[in-house]
């Protein structure tokens, strides 16, 4: 019974409580969105369009507030601080049960600041008690105020002492990050600033080392208790193009010091701060990430894959919905990115990345496509969390935009010249221009984190469904009972709590932890806690500020699923102590103690062991070999056919490996590129390599070699050279087309035979070697890649039959019907697939299936795919290569495709498609590449694309974006589409084809680590000497269109066999072999006492690794 002094605060609490129950009984959600008279929290950010404050005038007005968690009083229940842009803050007390009450005005924290950003929760001065630091913009459009910080007074009150500590800070400031940096045992301070646009803003990276007071990173150092800024000094980057919107602290490395990394908006790029151990900062962006997010709002960061190396999540504004993805400004023109790059900007586009990393903080893969994170429209906070309690890692996203700036309709009327003069002058346009904004509710993402690296979108089965305009978002267990609830600030609607009932409806267990610091930094900022437990692996550590404009509450979370006891715990502190906990009990809230901590045993976190490694880059010690392929960036496919799906003129170069002058040591060509010769390298017995000086090549160094074999094609005992032209950039009838034989004298000096090939005018991209008629005279294949000037046009492929005299007759048609216009081929491989001692054929490209070629025992080749059971295989295959990879002495096939980590997930259903449509206008067909989606193909280029094609019906059918937006490739093209020859994709993952034997195949994925890029070229080895073949996988693909977004996730992904058919994958943070580019060969060379493995690369150096 309650007794007559129960409080009424107390009353409405258990009021509230009942209200709750009532409330999580009928829902069946994970979440429950509680409503203000539940909770006691009726805040609202209310920002308003008016003449003298709006999206005109200042562009980050609709970023909204932000939320800041922690446990004020120290009762053992988090506590709420929510920010309001123009109203100031709000402290609501947690008076337990999921009630709160507003405590602002006795705390003391009315402030008169004109416009407030993010909030954190700190022990800023080490008394054990958390504090509040407020970020403002001022100086800016009239805005006045400085950030504020209000020190914990112990009595449920705080007084402003900013400028007593020195971070009464005057900027344009987003958020503020408390963290360690120097190890010293205080807190030290980094805060994240914008820039608006200015004329400093618009220019090259050079603008990087002009300081700005009020933008950009600012760091400031704790020297006993008072901050001093040491942003210059430290290496942190502060300049007008420093459009910072985020940044999230961790040890990417697993040195035990604290990185940075900063999130910019707009052109510039993020910046990667590694910490050296000594006050300053090195960024590293340009070398650690292959590319970003184009306007990073909100950042996190968490051990994804638990492998114990922290991973990236990034947010920009990339929409899913068709409708909204037309009718919007996204990814740039092909031209301007390729203009920024020349400014100094590294590839940024406009969805949300996951940058997995690989390679011990020193790079990064991206792979938020294949994970499936990429798209939630115009989104903010991101934080990454085990929501359900079950061991892995869950995405919240919050998400929403009051008026859509960037819709291209908005845009088109603002750009034009007499609207835009007229804006200028009267605030009564403004008004028109900022109606002409479209709203952009959206509901809020959580995505469940699942094995294999994929997120699966439980928005709507978890109960955030609803559209709105959320910003800032935290999580803690507000209720204490045991999973995390979210807190989200939206703008001009009540912020909303939302409770998690995963310890109601699954019962799953957990662990909480909270970390004791002995110095100054009380709440053990920069700790890190792993647990091991049934064979599993979790890594957290302690940084509250997170997401956009947010701070958690500084403790720790694990989901345990349904196991109750922990077998090992490791916390390490910012400053390296560490202790062991062994047989931890689930479900309870489990303090440790820093001064407890005196464990002298290793780091369970991984980390990079050079003498552990696998491989050795050895490209430094041949120092003869200095070859660097030259590509042609001035070449743009696009613009010669800006329909194609992607460009084909970078191909190359392929490598060939043989002995060219009878010395028993591995010499090797590699294939040149614009106005470069091929190159042949001379083994010497110390194992270095010389550079032939062959006139031949240097006669031909117009063409583009595209694939080159050693082959002895007149049988005088000396390898011959066959290379491939093609590159995309000429086109039929262009002598550089031809492909080139090359006799060998004997002594390797090679000369060109005029008369040894049929004319072959066209753009070609393999040769395979192959005495297929049994005569003991070498015939070939080569593969036609794609007419340069037609892309739906099929190219020539060959069968050239060696006369016995090194000369080749084209006798395709008598051996092979059907091979001659095969399709867009890629690769090939000679090989017995059926078992029966002759040589077959299996050809693979874009658009095709894996297609086999069976010998009839005669010297012909059957078109028998159908009956193998591949004829719905068609994909954008890139190679093949024959392995017994499960030791049965049957062949295998691995087979490299364009990978999973692509806006394009084709199926036997939903098939990518190319329609190529008859076009009165153009000499030429018209292709387009579509995309399915809720049962329709919609194209991926977008209106503007269109216009140039097909102006007269784009101005009379879409004279608007709008009208554009949501049509499908029908709706577009018409009854032409009738008339229209339609190509399929039906799988983007790479393979293997396991052998049953009796010609019988079974088509198996490769694992997902193997899917985040396109597969360009595998080499089988034993490379960690265990009896099985391994396999290096190489690939990657810049030439595509922003809208896709170039390929650079495979940093070279090494397959370890377990001589059964299957691969546990390693990264280079574990096997040492890291490769940056686009990989198109690997080859091993053998040299008197060892092997090499050689990388060809697109545009860059070769590179060679020694095998350990």
């Amino acid at each position: 019974m309650l007794s007559g002094h129960t409080s009424k605060s107390t009353w409405l609490a258990l009021a509230a409580y009942c209200l709750l129950l009532v409330a999580c009984k009928r829902s069946e959600k994970l979440f429950v969105a509680l409503k203000p008279d539940q909770t006691g929290i009726d805040f609202v950010n209310e920002v308003h369009d008016s003449s003298d404050m709006n999206i005109l005038d200042y562009m980050y007005y609709y970023n909204g507030g932000g939320v800041a968690l922690g446990d004020i009083n120290n009762d053992g229940l988090d506590d709420i601080l929510l920010t309001s842009n123009k109203h100031g803050i709000r402290l609501y007390e947690n008076e337990g049960h999921m009630h709160f009450k507003d405590i602002t005005h006795q705390a003391g924290l009315e402030t008169d600041a004109n416009w407030i950003t993010g909030a954190v929760m700190a022990d800023v001065n080490g008394d054990g008690w958390l504090d509040i630091y407020v970020c403002v913009v001022s100086g800016y459009q009239g805005l006045q105020g400085h950030n504020l910080l209000f020190i914990n007074q112990h009595n449920g009150t705080f007084k402003e002492e900013s400028a007593a500590y020195g971070l009464d800070f005057r900027g344009f400031c987003t958020q503020a990050s408390f963290f360690d940096y120097d190890h010293d045992g205080d807190l030290d301070l980094f805060l994240v600033c914008h820039a608006v646009h200015s004329a400093e803003t618009y220019g090259d990276t050079s603008l990087r080392s002009h300081f700005s007071e009020v933008s950009g990173g600012h760091l400031f150092r704790n020297d006993h208790g008072h901050f001093v800024e040491v942003t210059r000094q430290a290496g942190i980057i502060a300049s007008p193009i420093s459009y910072g919107l985020s940044a999230i602290i961790g040890d990417f490395n697993n040195d035990g010091w604290d990185d940075i990394y900063e999130g910019n908006d707009f052109q510039e790029n993020d910046y990667y701060y590694l910490n050296n151990q000594d006050g300053t900062f090195t960024e590293m962006n340009g070398k650690a990430f292959g590319h970003e997010s184009k306007s990073t709002m909100g950042s996190d960061a968490a051990d994804i894959n638990q492998d114990g190396w922290l991973d990236l999540v990034t947010l920009d504004m990339l929409p899913e919905d068709e409708k909204i993805l037309k009718s919007t400004a996204n990814d740039d023109p092909y031209e301007m990115a390729l203009y920024k790059m020349k400014l100094g900007y590294s590839p940024q586009y406009t969805r949300n990345m996951l940058q997995l990393n690989t390679y011990g903080g020193k790079y990064f893969s991206e792979i938020g496509l294949m994970a499936g994170i990429a798209a939630t429209d115009w989104s903010w906070s991101p934080l990454i969390a085990d929501f359900n309690n079950d061991g892995m890692p869950d995405l919240f996203v919050s998400a929403g935009i009051w008026r859509r700036a960037n819709d291209l309709d908005y845009i088109r009327f603002i750009a034009n010249t007499q609207v835009a003069k007229s804006l200028s002058d009267t605030r009564l346009l403004d008004q028109e221009a900022i109606q002409r904004m479209p709203q952009g509710p959206v509901h809020n993402f959580i995505f469940e984190g699942t094995d294999h690296m994929h997120f699966i979108d439980r928005s709507a089965q978890w109960g955030l469904h609803q559209p709105g305009f959320s910003n800032g978002g935290a999580y803690a267990d507000l209720d204490n009972d045991g999973d995390l609830d979210l807190v989200v600030n939206n703008l001009n609607a009540p912020a909303v709590i939302y409770k998690n009932q995963t310890r109601e409806k699954y019962h799953a267990h957990y662990l909480r932890i909270k970390c004791a610091g002995s110095d100054s930094n009380r709440f053990g900022i920069g700790a890190k806690v792993i647990l091991k437990y049934h064979g599993k692996f979790q890594y957290a550590y302690i940084q509250p500020t997170r997401g956009f404009e947010s701070a958690t509450d500084p403790t720790l979370f694990f989901g345990l699923g349904k196991d109750t006891l922990v077998d090992s715990l490791q916390v390490i502190w910012p400053r390296g102590e560490k202790q062991v906990l062994k047989h931890v009990h689930a479900d309870q809230i489990l303090t440790l103690y820093q001064n407890q901590a005196h464990d002298t045993g290793p780091e369970w976190l991984p980390q990079m062991r050079e003498n552990q490694f696998l491989f050795t880059d050895y490209t430094d010690s041949l120092s003869s070999v200095q070859f660097v392929h030259r590509g042609d960036a001035s070449f743009i496919d696009f613009a010669r056919q800006p329909f194609i799906p992607h460009m084909v003129s970078t191909d190359a170069p392929r490598v060939a490996v043989g002995d060219v002058n009878g010395d028993g040591l591995e010499d090797f060509y590699v294939c040149g590129g614009k106005f470069q010769a091929g190159a042949l390298y001379i083994q010497k017995p110390d194992g270095q390599f010389v550079l032939s000086n062959q006139p031949a090549f240097q006669q031909d160094s117009l063409c583009m070699d595209q694939d080159a074999a050693f082959v002895d094609v007149n049988h005088d005992g000396y390898p011959d050279l066959y290379v491939v032209s093609g590159g995309g950039e000429f086109y039929d009838g262009m002598k550089p087309l031809l492909d080139r034989l090359y006799l060998n004298n004997g002594k390797g000096y090679f000369i060109k035979d005029t008369a040894a090939l049929p004319p072959m005018y066209g753009n070609k991209s393999c040769v395979r070697v192959c005495d297929l008629n049994q005569d003991g005279y070498p015939d070939l294949f080569v593969g036609g890649r794609v007419d340069a000037l037609d892309y739906a046009k099929q190219p020539r492929s060959y069968l050239l039959i060696n006369d016995g005299k090194g000369h080749f007759r084209d006798e395709t048609d008598q051996i092979a019907p059907g091979l001659s216009h095969i399709g867009l081929v890629t690769d090939a491989v000679w090989t017995d697939f059926n078992g029966d001692g002759k040589p077959d054929l299996i050809v693979v490209g874009e658009w095709m299936p894996i297609s086999f070629f069976e010998n009839d025992g005669h010297g012909h080749l059957k078109n028998v795919t159908q009956s193998m059971g591949m004829e719905h295989t068609h994909g954008w295959w890139q190679c093949i290569v024959a392995a017994d990879l499960d030791g049965d002495g049957k062949t295998d096939y691995l087979v490299g495709n364009y990978g999973m980590n692509t806006k394009f997930h084709p199926s036997k259903k939903k098939p990518v498609k190319l329609y190529i449509v008859p076009s009165s206008q153009q000499s030429t067909d018209v292709t387009i590449l579509t995309y399915a989606k809720n049962g329709h193909d919609y194209p991926l280029v977008g209106k503007d694309v269109f216009d140039q094609q097909f102006p007269e019906r784009m101005k009379k059918k879409f004279p608007t974006y709008h009208d554009f937006a949501g049509q499908t490739i029908q709706d577009i093209v018409g009854s032409d589409l009738q008339h229209a020859r339609v190509w399929h994709a039906y799988t983007f993952q790479s393979v293997w084809l396991h052998n049953l034997g009796n010609g019988k195949f079974e088509m198996l994925p490769l694992p997902w680590e193997a899917q985040v890029a396109p597969i360009r070229a595998f080499e089988v080895g034993d490379f960690n000497h265990d009896g099985h073949p391994d396999v290096l996988v190489g690939g990657n693909f810049y030439g595509v269109l922003p809208a896709e977004g170039r390929y650079d996730a495979n940093d070279e992904i090494v397959l370890l066999g377990d001589g059964k058919g299957h691969f546990r994958a390693a990264w280079p943070w574990q096997t040492g072999f890291f490769v940056n580019g686009e990989v198109r060969d690997i080859k091993t060379l053998h040299r008197k006492n060892d092997s090499l493995i050689m990388v060809a690369r697109y545009d860059q150096r070769l590179l060679f690794f020694k095998n350990k």
